[in-house]
C-alpha cells in the first residue's frame, strides 16, 4: 500500500493531495503495523452439490448464492471456504481519532484498515492459488456473502463450518463480524474453471467493493 493508493481510495488524481494530508497519511501508514493483527486461513471441501444453479450444499448446510456467483463455480472440484481479519487494533485506533476530534484521521485509519483485509486477502488468494497449481487446478474469483446480491445471511451457515471464534472472528445474530475489518467467502477449484474480470456491468451493486478496487486501480 502506497501514496498514490491512499491519494486514489480518497479521491485525489496522483500528487494532488493538500495540506496536511500528506504528512497525516504517511504517520497513519507507519503506525498501522502496531495496530494490526492479520489472522485468517481457509479450509477445502471435496463434496457438495450445486442445484438449481442457485443452491451450494455443503455438510448439510445450502447456501444461497447469486445465480452469477454459482455459475462461475458450478464446474469447481472442491470449494475453498474462507475468512480472514486484520484484527480488533485498527477500527479502535479509527473510533479513538474520532473521540480526540479528528475525524479525517478516523476516517482514513478507517480507510486503511480495509484495505489492509482485502491485501491480506489477495496474499491468501495468491498462495491458494500457487498450492491448487501445482496439483493441477485453477481457482475462482473470491465471493463473499452480501456480493452481486448474495444473502448475507449466509455467514451464518459458513461461519458453522469453521471451528469457533476461528482466527478471533465471531458473527453477530444479525450476521456482522467481528472484528469489523474481516471477510469471508468461498473460492471454486477445479482444473476447468477460471478466474475472470468481476463483470461489474452484470451487478447492481454499486458499492461493492471490487467495483471501486476495478476502477480506481489497475493493479493487484
Amino acid at each position: 500500500m502506497n501514496m498514490e493508493w491512499i491519494e486514489s481510495l480518497l479521491g485525489y488524481p496522483e500528487g494532488n493531495l493538500p495540506e496536511p494530508l500528506p504528512g497525516v497519511i504517511c504517520s497513519i501508514l507507519e503506525e498501522a503495523p502496531e495496530h494490526t493483527d492479520i489472522q485468517g486461513g481457509y479450509l477445502i471441501m471435496d463434496e457438495f452439490e450445486i442445484r438449481d444453479e442457485r443452491k451450494i450444499q455443503v455438510n448439510g448446510l445450502e447456501f444461497h448464492p447469486t445465480r452469477s456467483i454459482a455459475h462461475q463455480v458450478r464446474s469447481a472440484e472442491k470449494l475453498a471456504f474462507f475468512m480472514i481479519t486484520a484484527g480488533e487494533g485498527i477500527t479502535t485506533w479509527s473510533q479513538q481519532e474520532l473521540t480526540r476530534g479528528d475525524p479525517m484521521a478516523g476516517f482514513i485509519i478507517d480507510l486503511i484498515g480495509s484495505e489492509i483485509v482485502v491485501s491480506a486477502l489477495d496474499i491468501m488468494q495468491e498462495d491458494l492459488a500457487g498450492k491448487m497449481k501445482s496439483a493441477g487446478f485453477n481457482i475462482t474469483n473470491r465471493y463473499s456473502p452480501g456480493d452481486c446480491g448474495w444473502p448475507v445471511t449466509d455467514q451464518q451457515k459458513l461461519f458453522a463450518l469453521f471451528p469457533a471464534n476461528f482466527c478471533g472472528i465471531t458473527l453477530s445474530e444479525s450476521s456482522l463480524m467481528h472484528p469489523i475489518k474481516s471477510v469471508s467467502g468461498i473460492i471454486g477449484i477445479g482444473k476447468h474453471v477460471r478466474k475472470t474480470a468481476y463483470a461489474c456491468d452484470l451487478c447492481e451493486m454499486e458499492t461493492c467493493l471490487y467495483r471501486y478496487r476495478k476502477t480506481t486501480r489497475s493493479t493487484p
